[in-house]
């Protein structure tokens, strides 16, 4: 195939942007220090899809509300504005027919494990997952536009992240798209107008020279507990392979327990919601 270029990356983008009104409204709305969350869900009302995405996670056994949340407003509350930012950006995305459930399975396992790293560290757990929603989109953007990518994504995660293997992961996808996909969105969530230091964590996400700030070492390490989990491999094969990258606020001893929590809690998130 044709090598594609940044600015087909950067037309795609302003597409998707364009391309949604129940997004574009709800962004621009909760961007203003009065809204509510019953301002909120007028908008959303609008998309079936989203309303019944955000009321199965607002009543999955992640947020422990028993399904008790009958009305949307109370949802919204629940998961907070920047999920449901997340939630909307990633729905309409997935419009394109370039997320698929194994994308869903990485980015949702990602947020539970960064959720649960930032309460190790004491960042915002609710941010920490709202971002690691978000933190692939990139590869989204990359899949409308080349068929094979998700070949290649796939073959990605049947393997333990190593530091080689990061580093070749961005060289050969820069080489392929001008842009990597942590720098694509990034590209995409600041067309959304995402806080700067969020875009810049999810921009990093992959190449951190330490941590940015809390919330971005929450990220990495969730993303890094995702690969983990997704490989397969026992956590002894895991220790075993040479340059594997483990997350950094998680100490040895207590690798497996998390690693375990995550993956369970997940699961449960992934069975309520599809």
């Amino acid at each position: 195939m044709d090598l594609i270029s940044v600015e087909d990356i950067n037309q795609r983008i302003e597409v998707l942007e364009a391309s949604h009104a129940v997004a574009t409204r709800l962004l621009a709305l909760v961007e203003r220090d009065d809204v509510g969350a019953r301002e909120v869900a007028t908008v959303l009302s609008a998309d079936p899809v989203l309303v019944q995405r955000i009321m199965r996670m607002a009543n999955s056994a992640y947020y422990g509300t028993g399904g008790r949340v009958r009305e949307l407003h109370a949802a919204i509350a629940i998961l907070g504005f920047d999920a449901v930012k997340s939630l909307a950006l990633t729905s309409f995305v997935e419009g394109t027919g370039t997320i698929t459930p194994q994308d869903w399975e990485h980015s949702i396992t990602s947020a539970v494990g960064a959720a649960e790293v930032a309460r190790m560290i004491g960042a915002d757990q609710q941010q920490a997952f709202s971002l690691a929603l978000l933190h692939d989109i990139g590869e989204a953007v990359i899949a409308s536009l080349d068929s094979t990518f998700h070949e290649l994504l796939t073959n990605r995660r049947a393997v333990p992240l190593t530091a080689d293997g990061e580093l070749t992961m961005l060289a050969v996808e820069r080489k392929r798209y001008g842009l990597h996909h942590a720098a694509i969105g990034a590209d995409m969530l600041e067309s959304w107008n995402f806080h700067p230091d969020l875009v810049q964590a999810v921009a990093q996400h992959h190449t951190p020279k330490g941590s940015l700030s809390r919330t971005h070492a929450a990220l990495v390490d969730g993303d890094r507990i995702a690969h983990l989990i997704t490989c397969g491999l026992s956590i002894d094969q895991i220790r075993e392979t040479p340059m594997v990258l483990l997350p950094h606020y998680v100490d040895d001893a207590r690798l497996a327990g998390v690693m375990a929590n995550v993956q369970a809690r997940s699961a449960a998130m992934i069975a309520d919601l599809f």
